[in-house]
């Protein structure tokens, strides 16, 4: 029975930390390379054998979770998988962390029950964690890589935009123009434009698409420039003017960022060196000081 529980445990998590992993598909390229689309049967066969063994299974027993768990927390891992970009259901997600949780009691009960050593503070040590890090791992992994990817969507936003003010000064359409810049970078933020793109194509209007993929991935930045261009597009200002202050601005912004950055790093340099520093000092100059004490008493 352990060793099944550990083998779905072990299952569950590679399945998840796949589905993680793994790119979207870019649309957008596809459509500009001309290669034609895949039947969605055929790219259901095209799955790995993990996913088609263990993703109806794990969606069920996640919908059977979430069925106890508030709204607010499924609306709130939701909303951080659509900002990691992932294809990952909620309920797969679920399943995968409770599977997390199941294995971290496992490895602990097995590790107090062979080890009859131990005195109850330390079963009690080794119990919060290994339970607390396989319970905090899903979500901290999620976490993770929707900081990375905002971070990166911040960093190349700025220059996007000039980029994408060039295009509409040298007369190209607002659309040809975000498709320019989609084709000539890479990254996130390459996907959130392939995201509108595609989303202007079948018919949404412009600024109601711009502000749904800015908010979809959350970065404040990109939120501030839709809003923006809603916000031109309304008073019937010039799309290329704004775009051109908006890139100035987050052009200062990254400035600044980076001055207070480079400001916070005498402070963040002293954890290190009084780590570091303060052990060697009392070993030179306390110990010393406090054998000559004690010898001196002695006498």
């Amino acid at each position: 029975m352990p060793i099944l529980i550990a083998f779905l445990a072990f299952a569950a998590v590679t399945t998840g930390t796949l589905a993680l992993t793994r790119p979207n598909e870019d649309t957008v390229s596809r459509r500009i390379r001309g290669r034609p689309a895949i039947p969605q049967s055929q790219r259901r066969g095209e799955e790995g054998l993990g996913a088609r063994l263990f993703g109806p299974a794990a969606r069920r027993f996640g919908a059977f979770l979430a069925r106890f768990l508030p709204s607010t927390l499924l609306s709130h891992i939701e909303q951080m998988l659509i900002m990691a970009n992932s294809r990952m259901a909620v309920t797969v997600f679920l399943s995968i962390w409770t599977w997390c949780i199941v294995l971290g009691i496992w490895l602990y009960v097995n590790i107090a029950y062979k080890n009859s050593t131990l005195t109850p503070g330390q079963s009690l040590l080794y119990g919060i964690v290994l339970i607390g890090l396989f319970t905090a791992a899903p979500y901290g992994m999620l976490r993770r890589r929707v900081k990375r990817r905002q971070k990166s969507i911040t960093r190349a936003l700025p220059d996007a935009l000039d980029l994408l003010v060039t295009g509409v000064e040298a007369g190209l359409a607002v659309d040809a123009s975000f498709a320019m810049v989609t084709e000539k970078t890479a990254g996130p933020l390459s996907e959130a434009f392939a995201s509108y793109l595609r989303q202007v194509g079948l018919g949404r209007p412009r600024r109601e698409a711009f502000m749904d993929i800015a908010q979809r991935t959350g970065v404040t930045d990109l939120i501030r420039v839709a809003t923006s261009v809603a916000q031109a597009e309304q008073v019937g200002a010039t799309l290329g003017d704004t775009l051109r202050v908006q890139a100035a601005d987050l052009r200062l912004l990254r400035r600044q960022r980076a001055q207070e950055a480079a400001q916070r790093a005498p402070v963040l340099m002293t954890i290190p060196m009084a780590s570091c520093f303060l052990p060697a000092m009392g070993a030179v100059i306390i110990v010393p000081s406090a054998l000559n004490l004690m010898a001196f008493f002695r006498h």
